[in-house]
């Protein structure tokens, strides 16, 4: 198995692995780790309905990618268009309550859980870079571009762009620089 979703299973091996940029896991995906993850980790399913509505809508096939959609909607409760270009490694902890509608996610993305990616009074959506993080709950909304590896906290509301590297928490969210090497080890030391 190769392509986006074998980058998508392999997040699901070492979930608590975080890349920061778009290149592929160097894990290697064994046959019988497939029907393992799909059976130890629903959440799986979502993104193997969403990759085949994707495969489905690039080979022009009608009808069966907005169906598809609807049966991850019904079953799962996640609203994501088949439109959407996604980058491989797509991890979504908990499908419930999210809904992911932008210009374009990034390799290694990870959402947790109910998030809302989504236009703002204009019909524009966010633009996610490689390695993002997205927390419980957080909205980003209309034309903003996320940066590679930035990190959006739980409840954030976001309708700024948010620089790579950096988090950012809040109602409206504001932006934390990312902190210089070794400076999260030393807060701990204190």
């Amino acid at each position: 198995m190769s392509g986006a979703f074998a980058e998508d299973l392999k997040r699901w091996l070492e979930p608590g692995r975080r890349p920061h940029d778009g290149s592929p896991s160097s894990l290697s995906l064994r046959f019988l780790d497939v029907p393992t993850l799909f059976w130890r980790y629903p959440a799986v399913w979502p993104t193997a309905i969403f990759r085949l509505s994707s495969w489905l809508k690039r080979h022009r096939i009608p009808a069966l990618p907005t169906i598809l959609e609807r049966v991850n909607l019904v079953l799962f409760g996640i609203e994501i268009s088949s439109s959407i270009p996604i980058g491989p490694g797509l991890y979504i902890a908990h499908p419930v309550g999210t809904v992911l509608m932008a210009s374009r996610i990034g390799a290694n993305s990870s959402f947790i859980s109910s998030v809302t990616l989504g236009m703002r009074g204009t019909p524009e959506f966010p633009t996610l870079g490689d390695g993002v993080l997205v927390g419980v709950g957080a909205r980003i909304l209309g034309r903003v571009r996320l940066g590679d590896g930035c990190t959006i906290g739980a409840n954030a509301v976001v309708i700024t762009d948010v620089p790579a590297g950096a988090t950012a928490v809040g109602v409206p969210a504001r932006v934390r620089p990312a902190a210089p090497p070794g400076e999260l080890a030393k807060a701990f030391e204190d």
